[in-house]
């Protein structure tokens, strides 16, 4: 059995998944060594051990050798010009066949002998950006390859907009055929760590995030609710006049800001698909996920779909395969 490698590369972490020819998973490996390290370092030579760490790890779980390698495909930021190879990105509207033909392909002697296919990112827009045109404007690397993955595992047939949350909130827009129209991205991941560790409210939700058991939707919806009205600043202090004076507990506390964070993408996501008609899907883990659902329907009336989360974790693979063998329709197995 000759395993295909799929290479995540991330800003944070990088992962190595081995599946066989038909997508089944077979192993995985992970290790901190995203681009983030070669902003911080000047070099990606952390990325470079990273992945070759991982390589490693996953073919002598299978008992395998690099000659066995099928083939390796990386995406993600892996492809920015912090990462291994850089690509341009791809000017939307783009789908698995531009994006297959986009690919490129390198062979790194000091991680392995075997080739790695490189899949790029997409942009909105071939606009000049300034400030007046950066409203229109967003790019993505990795995200592409998940949203033509879960648009295959879905089979949606229509027009829709998937959510993928993460430090990186990635709001994607595709049209009938799963081609990718455009995305919008927020830092609302990064905004609730930062209100979470590194401000005074840090005490009021005992520096941590709501989980799945301690996520309240009450305090999230009214949160959002707040924060529609009052901006993000002033609810967030909300926060520590509830818990100060109020009593209230961290985890309602913790809602309470996941929902106004939640709050400002919703508002954004509004301008962007101007209509509650257009089908929205949410993937991601709990509780991001059921807040994300409750704040679109609670604050734009959305009623959005949540993915399961075993498609989820599928998503990446799928449209990886898919982009690399060229498919344009066939749903994932």
């Amino acid at each position: 059995m000759k395993p295909v490698l799929i290479v995540d590369g991330g800003t944070t972490n990088l992962r190595v998944t081995a599946v066989d020819p038909q997508g089944k998973v077979l192993t995985r490996a992970e290790a901190p060594g995203g681009v983030r390290h070669t902003a911080v370092d000047g070099h990606n030579g952390r990325l470079k051990e990273a992945l070759k760490r991982c390589i490693d790890q996953v073919l002598d779980s299978l008992g395998c050798k690099e000659t066995d390698v099928e083939r390796c495909i990386a995406f993600g930021m892996i492809t920015s010009n912090m990462g291994l190879y850089e690509l341009p990105h791809l000017i939307a509207p783009a789908g698995c066949r531009e994006l297959h033909d986009g690919m490129k392909t390198a062979v790194f002697p000091e991680i392995a002998p075997f080739p790695v296919t490189f899949i790029p990112g997409v942009r909105n827009t071939a606009d000049r950006v300034d400030e007046q045109t950066c409203s229109r404007m967003d790019m993505m690397r990795g995200e592409e390859t998940e949203a033509i993955g879960l648009y295959r595992l879905l089979q949606p047939g229509e027009a829709c907009v998937f959510v993928l949350p993460g430090s990186h909130n990635k709001f994607v827009q595709l049209d009938g055929q799963g081609r990718i129209l455009g995305c919008m991205t927020s830092i609302s991941g990064e905004l609730l760590d930062a209100l979470t560790h590194h401000t005074i409210l840090a005490d009021s939700v005992e520096h941590s995030f709501c989980s799945a058991e301690t996520y309240d939707r009450t305090f999230a919806l009214r949160g959002a609710a707040e924060c529609m009205e009052n901006g993000l600043g002033r609810t967030a202090f909300s926060g520590r006049i509830l818990q100060t004076l109020g009593g209230q507990s961290a985890g309602q506390i913790q809602s309470w800001l996941l929902g106004a964070v939640l709050a400002e993408d919703v508002r954004a996501l509004q301008r962007l698909i101007g209509s509650a008609d257009v089908p929205v899907y949410v993937a991601g883990k709990a509780p991001l996920q059921q807040a994300m659902c409750d704040v679109l329907l609670s604050c734009a009336g959305i009623r959005a779909m949540p993915v399961e989360p075993e498609l989820s974790g599928r998503m990446g693979i799928c449209g990886a395969l898919a982009i690399a063998s060229g498919e344009t329709a066939a749903p994932c197995r």
